[in-house]
């Protein structure tokens, strides 16, 4: 049986250079993206990881979000759902994003992304700070140049 692809769209220690990229071991880069929606960022402590990991919520005065999207079979998205905790730390989403071409142009597609759930991180949001790390373009960007 022939698994279906998924677009996900990962914007922490599923990027690149992250800790948790091991996981998108042998799935297709699809290229570096930006969300159509946007988001509100944190950064959460973790003790297996030095400088902690984002979590994010929608918020339609945040700014859109930088990452990049891999295309996943089922038994990586599975894995993914495991990590982040889908169901009860986050909320797996399809959303609007858009690919960065070559001449600048953006590329409308869809992805799926993992958002932080509001009984789980809400207080965390109303404590603060929240994570203000932005591109010359405005976009929230996680440890960028890290």
């Amino acid at each position: 049986m022939r698994s279906i692809m998924h677009r996900v769209f990962v914007y922490g220690t599923l990027k690149s250079g992250f800790f948790n990229h091991r996981l998108l071991g042998g799935c297709e880069f699809f290229g570096g993206a930006v969300t159509v929606p946007t988001y509100k960022m944190i950064e959460t402590g973790h003790n297996m990881i030095e400088n902690g990991f984002p979590v994010i919520m929608p918020d339609p005065e945040g700014k859109p979000l930088v990452g990049e999207i891999y295309t996943v079979d089922n038994e990586t998205l599975a894995r993914l759902d495991q990590l982040e905790r889908e169901g009860s730390s986050y909320d797996r989403k399809l959303i609007d994003v858009t690919l960065a071409l070559a001449a600048g142009e953006r590329l409308p597609t869809k992805a799926f992304i993992y958002v932080g759930r509001e009984d789980r991180f809400g207080k965390a949001f109303a404590r603060g700070p929240l994570y203000e790390t932005v591109n010359e373009r405005g976009e929230l960007d996680w440890k960028a140049g890290a």
